[in-house]
């Protein structure tokens, strides 16, 4: 079993793929609202790690003489492995620190409160008891 051509070939596609992809989505999008709605780029970063993998497994699966099934496959295999965890990777270093704070929205005005404001203060002093 050649290792060193299975473990060199998914590593490639692995960052071939799930680079190609990081980096569409990361220079296209400046939010994640457009991801939601697909289209032509989107599905696009969806196909590049997968004909990327295709690709790599079909390349080990050609340049080995025994085996070629079982390498093809542990290649696909170790290849979708390293693809998603280049793309948590990916997610936890380009992740926000600190959390975008919301504006505070107007509060009511209850010092103006009519005749239900006592229904309310009387019903909450109900449920206490």
């Amino acid at each position: 079993m050649r290792l060193k051509l299975v473990l060199m070939s998914s590593l490639i596609a692995a960052v071939a793929g799930a680079g190609a992809a990081t980096g569409i989505i990361l220079s296209a999008f400046s939010s994640l609202k457009p991801i939601t709605r697909p289209g032509v780029l989107v599905v696009s970063t969806y196909l590049l790690p997968i004909s990327a993998i295709l690709l790599a497994s079909i390349f080990v699966y050609r340049h080995t003489a025994r085996r070629r099934k079982l390498q093809a496959i542990l290649t696909a295999t170790l290849s979708i492995l390293l693809t998603i965890l280049i793309f948590i990777i990916a997610s936890i270093v380009t992740a926000r620190r600190v959390p975008t704070q919301a504006e505070p929205r107007p509060q009511p005005d209850i010092s103006h409160a009519g005749a239900g404001s006592a229904d309310i203060l009387s019903a909450s002093t109900l449920l206490a008891t």
